[in-house]
């Protein structure tokens, strides 16, 4: 299949271009910044908020993964997070229905469900795709404007492409557990934490979810939460709930140290399993498991 991957040079774009190759696609990486070390050899430097490039970068593609938002509300006023994401997404969109692409994959985020998370605002738990949104920032209103957007999109397409949006978690790449128990596991980090209930997700399980939306068929117009299997804290998933969500129902019994932000979904029609943990590198004390050097060596790619 001929995929373009639109951020190809953000943390998710560099893996999400090496999983798509090295499961038979062709890939042209694209990104505002060039990326001479991109695992595809077809990288395409473009400006999204243009057209004209959109179209030319696009076109003759059979899909196309969208990972080009400006990610952080950190660094960034409100007004060029909305400017350029919404440019960008609508642009992207608006190419998806002139040349008849069939599939596109973007990056929608947890934020749309109420980040910073407060219990007031949540009607149960675990949080899955069909619980209320509330948009907090320029970011989550981005995010959760495509999504509606996607649906419009979808309708002039006759329903005939395929646009799937993947709320993914705080990503983190291998090298960056180490720093999990001094950022996150003292209890004033567990009370800022909560702010999006302790989910994370491995950039190799997001490039994963990638390839698997992409590649599965007849999906419609769908969102699916992609986290890890579990939360970021040592924690018992449901002693975390009941402390610092006391009065939010739960929709379901919370099981182990299960993630707060439900997978099932993609689990049942991405057929999305993440392998990846902390609790594969790190103790329940915070020290380093001793990993086989090959694994170790992936922090480094």
């Amino acid at each position: 299949m001929k995929i373009v991957v639109t951020g190809a040079a953000g943390k998710i774009g560099r893996w999400t271009v090496r999983t798509l190759l090295e499961a038979g696609h062709e890939v042209k990486a694209s990104d505002r910044l060039l990326r001479e070390e991109s695992a595809s050899t077809d990288f395409v430097q473009a400006d999204l908020r243009d057209y004209g490039q959109v179209c030319q970068l696009l076109k003759g593609s059979e899909a196309v993964v969208h990972l080009g938002n400006i990610p952080t509300d950190v660094r960034n006023t409100p007004q060029a997070i909305f400017e350029n994401n919404m440019l960008v997404n609508f642009n992207v969109l608006e190419a998806l229905k002139d040349f008849d692409i069939p599939k596109l994959v973007w990056a929608s985020s947890e934020t749309v469900l109420g980040y910073p998370f407060v219990p007031e605002e949540l009607s149960y738990l675990p949080l899955d795709e069909e619980h209320p949104t509330t948009v907090k920032s320029a970011y989550a209103m981005a995010k959760r404007l495509t999504e509606h957007l996607a649906g419009m999109f979808h309708n002039l397409t006759k329903a005939q492409a395929q646009i799937v949006a993947l709320r993914f978690a705080n990503i983190y790449e291998p090298d960056e557990y180490q720093k999990i128990p001094t950022m996150h596991w003292n209890e004033q980090q567990k009370e800022l934490q909560k702010k999006n209930g302790w989910a994370y997700c491995d950039v190799r399980d997001a490039a994963r979810a990638c390839l698997l939306a992409v590649e599965k068929n007849d999906l419609g117009n769908q969102i699916f939460h992609i986290t890890a299997p579990d939360t970021i804290m040592p924690d018992l998933s449901r002693d975390l709930a009941n402390r610092y969500f006391p009065n939010v129902p739960l929709k379901r019994e919370i099981q182990g140290h299960e993630t707060l932000m439900a997978i099932d979904k993609a689990r049942n029609i991405l057929g999305y399993k993440p392998q990846y943990t902390w609790r594969s590198v790190l103790n329940q004390d915070g020290t380093l498991k001793a990993l086989p050097e090959d694994q170790l060596a992936l922090s480094n790619i």
